[in-house]
């Protein structure tokens, strides 16, 4: 039971750092609008492509 416990964690932590990396990378670029929006859209369009398409899915296997 620990085991799937620390694995959760460490998948939250890992989203979480994907999310901020999306946050900081817009921030450098300087990109207009809410960057709290858009980095919620690119993290979410990231993830159902690494889940949904075949070629992108391929890679993390």
């Amino acid at each position: 039971m620990a085991d799937k416990t620390k694995e959760w964690v460490y998948g939250a932590v890992a989203e979480l750092s994907f999310f901020g990396f999306l946050y900081y990378v817009q921030y450098l670029l300087k990109v207009d609008g809410n960057l709290w929006i858009s980095s919620a859209i690119l993290w979410i369009l990231l993830n159902v492509a690494i889940v949904s398409c075949p070629v992108v899915r391929k890679c993390y296997k």
